[in-house]
């Protein structure tokens, strides 16, 4: 992922894009939205929802007054961050929660709360704190549990479906899958309704670069990489960790390994070139030049191949020094798995 395209990511999430509400009521929504479109409530009916289920739950009248005071509309507060903390004020099990999810010293939970798979509590409830849970995941790069948390609702269900579909793309974005976070992207895109500028941007930003990205080339590899590094900052280096690891270095392994080969037709070319031609040959062309395209993949190839003109001359040792030299020139992230995989290359020359 692009560098602009995780900033722009980070300080969206992060923000949650609160709402611009301003103290006139806003104007009416169409009673009858689009075929196909999901259309959230407004800040009044959302306002209205909210208080009442409030009141259902048998609130005091200080408790809501509390709830008057997160629904002021001058206060710069999301749709999904208004539900939830009325939610803690009518539901002891929803304060717990929220409250553990706000506090940064406690680790991010390694499964959905039990309290978002309850069916004895209301599907508002559930479906609007598994919304909120997802946001905050997802600021903390816990992708894992916030996918699985929305899969337990529907858009439908939740009061604002823009944030559903937009913290479900990012989620997704963030592992890897690239079929359903494009998915996700083009239903934020064209099946909601009213969906805020910022979460546009960023969802059209997100849908670039997915649509780029090819599972064959040197990106992907560091695409994993920085996969696994945000796991291993979750202290999460279980098996699935491991995997993940054990996947990078045998890609690289073979990046390296194809590399070598390609070297060595170097220097069966340059052997062939400098025998006396063939006065048979039609295509002395073909004969005294590698073939290759520019296609998807091979760039970054073809830059490592040029730096190593010479390597099926060298000693054993001296091809080592030439592979850290390639570890040089990739980005900082792949440096640690392939000086991994030289020592072991170096251990196994010294053997020799």
């Amino acid at each position: 992922m692009s560098r602009h395209l995780t900033i722009a990511l980070t300080l969206v999430v992060a923000c949650a894009l609160p709402h611009a509400i301003h103290a006139q009521a806003p104007k009416d929504k169409d009673a009858t939205p689009a075929f196909g479109v999901i259309r959230g409530p407004s800040f009044l009916q959302a306002r209205t929802q909210t208080l009442q289920w409030l009141k259902d739950a048998k609130a005091d009248d200080g408790t809501l007054k509390k709830a008057e005071e997160i629904w002021k509309p001058d206060t710069d507060r999301t749709l999904v961050d208004r539900v939830a903390e009325t939610l803690a004020l009518g539901d002891k099990d929803a304060a717990a929660l929220i409250e553990k999810l706000r506090d940064p010293e406690i680790p991010a939970p390694t499964e959905v709360p039990a309290l978002l798979k309850d069916t004895n509590k209301p599907i508002f409830v559930r479906a609007n704190l598994a919304l909120y849970f997802a946001k905050q995941m997802t600021q903390r790069r816990v992708n894992d549990e916030a996918l699985a948390a929305l899969a337990a609702v529907r858009p439908e269900q939740v009061i604002d479906p823009a944030s559903y579909y937009f913290f479900k793309a990012v989620a997704e974005d963030k592992l890897l899958m690239k079929r359903e976070g494009l998915q996700s992207v083009e239903r934020l895109l064209t099946s909601v309704a009213d969906v805020p500028e910022r979460y546009t941007v960023v969802a059209k930003l997100m849908k670039e670069e997915m649509s780029k990205w090819d599972d064959k080339d040197l990106g992907d590899i560091a695409r994993r990489m920085e996969e696994v590094e945000g796991r291993l900052d979750l202290a999460r280096g279980g098996p699935k960790t491991q995997q993940k690891e054990k996947d990078i270095l045998d890609r690289l392994k073979k990046e390296i390994e194809e590399i070598e080969q390609q070297m060595q037709q170097m220097q069966q070319q340059q052997a062939q070139s400098s025998q006396p031609r063939d006065p048979r040959s039609t295509d002395p062309l073909k004969e005294s030049k590698i073939a290759g395209g520019a296609g998807a993949g091979n760039v970054e190839r073809k830059r490592l191949l040029q730096n190593l003109e010479v390597w099926g001359k060298m000693p054993e040792k001296d091809r080592i020094k030439a592979l850290e030299a390639i570890s040089k020139e990739y980005p900082p992230q792949f440096r640690e798995p392939i000086e991994g995989y030289l020592k072991d290359l170096a251990r196994t020359a010294g053997k020799k």
